[in-house]
């Protein structure tokens, strides 16, 4: 072999090594432009339906005034309905605790509690709800007309809590009696 095959295989070589780091920087740019331009948007969403596969464009989470009044619903119903199903969903580790204990000490005396939700007053971050209290002992009913005062938090919205709202605080207010 001659030394100038030998450094025309090196120029060549190093020629296309520099061609090869060039273009791989170039590519390294354009991604990391991409990744800074795309990276707030929201992803693209395809799904699969009868028609074929569809595009879904995604979109935020508000929560109108229906449903936080819905939300409300399922959330006092699992505070103080006896017969509600899976309250860990709609109540935080404190509610949960205090409906425990309400329900243990209403089984001893024999006692069931339904609620009738009945309207709701919504604002920011709590709300005034009324609904009846219907206690039973075997057949004999007795309603009871309960307004309670109610703050909720927000947890991460899943299949059994799409609005993803959990009760935090639930205070009964007494109505004040005007003297005649």
């Amino acid at each position: 072999m001659r030394f100038s095959s030998a450094v025309d295989s090196l120029t060549k070589e190093n020629q296309f090594l520099r061609f090869s780091v060039k273009s791989l920087t170039f590519t390294s740019l354009i991604l990391a432009l991409t990744v800074i331009f795309l990276h707030d948007r929201s992803p693209v969403v395809v799904e699969r339906s009868s028609r074929g596969l569809e595009i879904v464009k995604m979109s935020e989470l508000i929560r109108s005034e229906n449903d936080l009044e819905l939300a409300l619903r399922l959330m006092i119903k699992a505070r103080f309905d006896s017969e509600s199903i899976s309250s860990e969903v709609f109540l935080s580790n404190r509610q949960l605790e205090l409906k425990n204990l309400e329900q243990k000490e209403m089984k001893s005396r024999g006692l069931v509690q339904n609620i009738v939700f009945r309207k709701a007053q919504v604002s920011k971050e709590e709300a005034i709800v009324e609904f009846d209290r219907i206690l039973s002992i075997g057949e004999i009913r007795s309603a009871l007309k309960t307004t309670v005062k109610v703050a909720f938090e927000e947890t991460e919205p899943n299949e059994l809590n799409p609005y993803g709202l959990k009760l935090a605080l639930a205070v009964p207010l007494e109505k004040k009696e005007e003297k005649k």
